[in-house]
């Protein structure tokens, strides 16, 4: 079955632009236009976001060709794709870790994009398929997880412990401490029921999509203590920063202010596994209305 070559390449472009969008917006704690970190800079967050096209692409016409019974789902390779992005991100630019996260979340996405496009399935169809891609996955896609993971030198979900297991169940076992790993398990449970909604009331309430962007961050991080931020500085941390967030979007602790407290201790407050969730529901906003 002749691919859809146009389809295919929209859904690559879709994810460059969800993760230069994502980092433009003054999101606080995080690498914005106006805020760098030592070791990482916008300017490294742009040229990763581009740089990540290729592997998404990928997923998607390789989502397609088993939506077609071209390859089987195991041969969709979620964790070699997640390699190849890490790989080209690093090439990319010479900061540190800037889109593992995110890719880990756009692939199996993507995959499930080009899935429902072969099968005409509709937008809403994309998150069964990415369970049931999830589900199909292989010891081999955990290998190269951990593989991507070395290479990227992340302190965060870099600490998972190697197992001779699948993807899935990797992060099914990984849910509990790692938000992204959890997202992955539930079929992106906190992106399509929280995210997505809230991200679609705030665009059609803002006249700018990076003050859409940011709302939504800051209401998922109120509602979600970052497990990143767990990791670093623990749990009880993290659910103080939710607090902050409640605070700000209620107005009684301005965005400069949240952003400057998050700042503190050489970045250690930072957001991070909550700006890859936003990322991924832009991602997956642009995918409904350019793609079904």
């Amino acid at each position: 079955m002749k691919k859809p070559y146009d389809a295919i390449r929209r859904i690559a472009y879709a994810a460059q632009l969800s993760a230069v969008l994502e980092a433009s917006a003054e999101k606080p704690g995080n690498v914005t236009p106006t805020h760098d970190f030592s070791d990482t800079g916008y300017s490294g967050y742009l040229a990763g976001s581009v740089a990540l096209g290729r592997c998404v692409g990928e997923a998607a016409y390789r989502g397609y060709g088993a939506g077609c019974s071209e390859i089987g789902m195991s041969d969709i390779g979620v964790g070699t794709l997640i390699l190849e992005g890490v790989l080209d991100v690093r090439k990319s630019h010479s900061g540190g870790n800037t889109h593992l996260g995110m890719i880990m979340l756009f692939v199996p996405i993507s995959a499930a994009a080009g899935m429902c496009l072969a099968k005409g399935i509709r937008f809403p169809g994309v998150r069964k398929s990415l369970k049931a891609i999830m589900a199909a996955s292989t010891k081999k896609d955990s290998y190269d997880l951990y593989t991507a993971i070395e290479t990227a030198k992340t302190g965060g979900i870099g600490k998972l412990v190697k197992k001779d297991i699948s993807f899935a169940d990797l992060m099914a076992e990984s849910a509990e401490k790692d938000r992204i790993c959890e997202e992955l398990s539930s079929g992106l449970q906190i992106i399509f029921a929280d995210a997505l909604p809230c991200f679609e009331k705030n665009k059609k309430k803002e006249k700018d999509v990076r003050k859409a962007i940011q709302k939504t961050y800051l209401c998922i991080l109120s509602k979600y203590p970052d497990t990143l931020i767990e990791k670093k500085k623990g749990k009880v941390c993290a659910k103080a920063v939710s607090k902050k967030a409640r605070e700000t979007l209620a107005g009684k602790t301005s965005i400069e202010c949240f952003d400057e407290y998050l700042r503190t201790h050489g970045n250690s407050l930072n957001p991070g596994t909550s700006a890859d969730l936003i990322a991924a529901t832009i991602f997956l906003d642009m995918i409904k209305e350019t793609i079904f």
